[in-house]
């Protein structure tokens, strides 16, 4: 039931968790004819190793004391495939609020 909402870490195999809420699942279970409450569901939660996990929204602190050589690093590579006859395409990846 949880194949298509599981996620995991690619560092840790055993480390997963799942999408879908606690009384999402007891409702998945009682549809298949298995009445559970949503403590039984977190208990077979624990059992499985499914942990809880949430979005965290940190904001960068500081600076990379590397910064410009990152800038300086991609305006040559950036040059070369320019010279090279090869287009160069510059994407922001940041979301603004």
């Amino acid at each position: 039931m949880l194949e298509q909402h599981t996620a995991g870490s690619p560092v840790d195999e055993a480390l997963k968790w799942t999408n879908l809420k606690r009384h999402q699942i007891a409702q998945l279970l009682m549809r298949e004819g298995i009445e559970v409450s949503v403590t039984v569901v977190d208990q077979l939660l624990e059992k499985h190793n499914y942990r809880k996990r949430k979005a965290v929204k940190t904001l960068a602190t500081g600076e990379s004391e590397h910064r410009n050589e990152q800038f300086k690093t991609i305006e040559q590579l950036k040059q070369s495939y320019q010279a090279a006859g090869n287009p160069v395409i510059s994407m922001d990846t940041r979301k603004e609020s």
